[in-house]
Order: C-alpha cells, then structure tokens, then sequence
C-alpha cells in the first residue's frame, strides 16, 4: 500500500486548472461521489440529484443535505490521508529491495512534455544515459516525504542520470505542483501529465512510484512507494555500473 491508488477514470477532469481554492480538488471529488449516491427516505430509494432539485421549506431537511455534504468531503478526506499515509510502505521498500518488483525489460514509452521551469523534455535528449522517473502529486504525503531525497540525488547523480517528475494532475492543478516543488526547494525538472499520458503508457496507479530507464532507455526497474536516499544510490548506482 503507498499513497492513493486511482484508476484511469479517476484521474481525469476533477478539478479546474485555474481554481485558486486549495479545497476546490477535494470539493470537486465530493460532488462527484455525493451526487453519485442514492439514499432511502421512507422506503424509496431516490438519487442525490432528485433531493437537491426538491423544494424543501423545512429547516431539518436542509441540515440533513448539509450534513450529508460534510459527511462525504470528511470521508474523502479520511480515505485519502488513510492510504497515504499507511504503514505497508515500509513492506513495499522491503519487497522491492528483495528484487520483487522488477518489471519485464523492454523498451520504455517515450517521456515528452513541457516542464515547469526546464522547457522541453524527451527521452530522446538524453541518449545514453539512464533516466529516473519518478510519478507524484502534491496532495500525496509519501510523495512529499521523498521529494528532499530525490532532490539530493540529483544533486549527486544529476550529470549522469536524467531525472524527471511527473506530477497526476486530479486532486491537484499544475499551479499546486509548482507552488509544491517551490516550497520544497525541488528544482530537477518536472512537468504536469497532461491527460495523464505518462501515467497510462507506465501503468502507474500507485503514488509514489519510481521507474528506473538503464541506458538504452529500457525499464530496469520500477519502485512503488517511499524510495529513500540509501535506496535510491544503489539503484542509480547499479545503472551507472551497468
């Protein structure tokens, strides 16, 4: 178990890009799910959306939709700090040290987009050299936890290994992802993975999570959860020797 697990269709449209709301993510969420619920009132089972069209003039019926609102964003909220947040991290670092997530090697999908603050990025400006990949989002705390680590091997490795962040735009917008890399002091390059094509052609669904690419560019290895600064030299050390 690392951060949150999300499937393809979760991903996608939560929030406006634009919103300046930190709550408006998690609110957008809530909606979706609230409206997505049926209740029984006396035997009948009828949709959020049909309640909220009623016209009500009764000061208990509006108390009781309020609350339902605030039940479904606390939930949300819950769940998501639950999953980030779990203990099973420390397991997958130990499965994955014992060598069991290595992935099938093969040619890896090609990594293109704008960053944040490097311009451009491809895996074919870095022919030759192996690549770090690592999948996150603001509103993940295993993600954050990692970030000073992962700062500090690039500050390392940088001239021999390409590294690049891919932040899952979803609960977060583009903007929290920069205000997020500014406030930890991240300055390897990073970009917003529009319609979250990165994220497909990895199959990642689980944050954080880290592919290693050797030199060819082919998948050497791929990290789920928390990956820290003793691990990840011996992986980047590993490539390099390869």
């Amino acid at each position: 178990m690392v951060c949150v697990e999300l499937n393809k269709h979760q991903t996608l449209g939560l929030l406006d890009e634009n919103t300046k709301n930190p709550i408006a993510p998690l609110s957008a969420l809530a909606h979706q799910i609230f409206n997505s619920l049926p209740i029984t009132i006396i035997g009948k089972t009828i949709s959020m959306d049909h309640i909220s069209n009623m016209t009500t003039t009764t000061s208990n019926r509006k108390r009781t939709l309020n609350r339902l609102w605030l039940l479904t964003l606390i939930g949300i909220v819950a769940i998501a700090a639950v999953a980030c947040g779990s203990d099973d991290d420390a397991k997958s670092i130990a499965e994955v040290a014992a060598g069991g997530s290595n992935v099938e090697v093969g040619t890896a999908p090609d990594v293109t987009g704008e960053t944040f603050t490097h311009g451009d990025f491809s895996l074919d400006q870095h022919e030759g050299k192996p690549v770090l990949i690592n999948f996150w989002f603001p509103s993940c705390p295993p993600c954050r936890a990692e970030m000073p680590d992962l700062q500090a091997a690039y500050e390392k490795y940088g001239d021999d290994v390409a590294f690049i962040g891919v932040q899952q735009l979803g609960l977060d917008s583009g903007a929290n992802g920069q205000a997020f890399l500014r406030e930890l002091g991240v300055d390897y390059p990073n970009m917003p993975d529009l319609k979250s094509t990165v994220q497909f052609e990895y199959e990642v669904f689980s944050f954080p999570s880290t592919i290693f690419l050797d030199k060819n560019h082919n998948i050497a290895r791929k990290w789920t959860g928390i990956i820290g600064e003793e691990q990840l030299g011996e992986q980047l050390d590993a490539l390099l020797a390869g």
